[in-house]
């Protein structure tokens, strides 16, 4: 599966950073999820206001790890 990785931080505190996970079903390769990623990151950050965007990434099969 294709997952969109969203790297995103607090706007007023830029050190404070997060990943979400969107799967991408609609986008069946990794070439496709590149090119609805941008637009995928700035829908999930219009409903985010307090975040910007600091990078993003398309992963395949890349197992999860939890935090230690």
């Amino acid at each position: 599966m294709i997952e969109l990785v969203i790297v995103y931080c607090l706007a007023a505190d830029t050190n404070s950073c997060q990943e979400k996970r969107v799967p991408m079903e609609d986008f069946p390769t990794p070439a496709a999820c590149t090119m609805g990623a941008q637009q995928r990151a700035q829908e999930f950050l219009q409903t985010h206001p307090k975040y910007m965007l600091k990078s993003w990434r398309c992963e395949m099969d890349v197992p999860h790890q939890q935090p230690a």
